[in-house]
């Protein structure tokens, strides 16, 4: 996937995609969706960015975030959430003795960089959301997907745990994002 969008305005909100190299799963559970959410508190943490809405399927990711002036540009801030990512994945597939994945994602890596191993796809997909109603567009579809009929992950999207869906529509959720008023 390449980045979709070169050009960036900071202090404006984007949706971003990124996924996991052949499309494995691997955020399956607390462990590894965890480390979505330690990038998040990160980058909020350190550059005032914001999240709005995300969904962490099992292969992929996609948030809609406000990305600060004060922030890493997107290719430099999403470099660092791949390595942050891979790295711990690595480390956790190392200590599950997953050697099926560790093989692969091994086998994919640019030995003659210096790498280990290559977790994720190459780029991202960065949008600008210009509008309210491409906003709703896109937080109605990562709220959606996991109920879509390829993955069937929850009966309804505020029944599954790694999405900001419930932070919509119960006004909780299991990671605290900044909900925007869609009135």
């Amino acid at each position: 996937m390449a980045v979709r969008n070169k050009y960036f305005v900071p202090n404006e909100i984007y949706f971003l995609t990124f996924t996991i190299l052949g499309w494995r799963n691997i955020f399956v559970n607390d462990k590894y969706c965890g480390l979505v959410y330690k990038w998040f508190d990160y980058i909020k943490n350190q550059y005032g960015n914001k999240i709005y809405g995300y969904v962490i399927m099992p292969n992929h990711i996609h948030c809609i975030m406000k990305i600060t002036d004060k922030s890493r540009k997107p290719p430099i801030l999403i470099a660092n959430a791949k390595r942050f990512l891979a790295y711990q994945i690595v480390e956790y597939l190392k200590e599950e003795n997953n050697l099926e994945l560790l093989k692969f994602f091994a086998d994919s890596a640019r030995v003659e960089d210096g790498a280990k191993h290559k977790v994720f796809e190459d780029g991202y997909d960065l949008l600008l959301i210009g509008t309210e109603e491409f906003f709703r567009e896109k937080i109605n579809y990562i709220h959606n997907n996991p109920g879509s009929k390829h993955w069937r992950l929850a009966d309804c999207p505020e029944n599954y745990k790694y999405s900001s869906a419930a932070n919509y529509y119960l006004r909780r959720g299991f990671y605290e994002v900044d909900v925007m008023d869609l009135c």
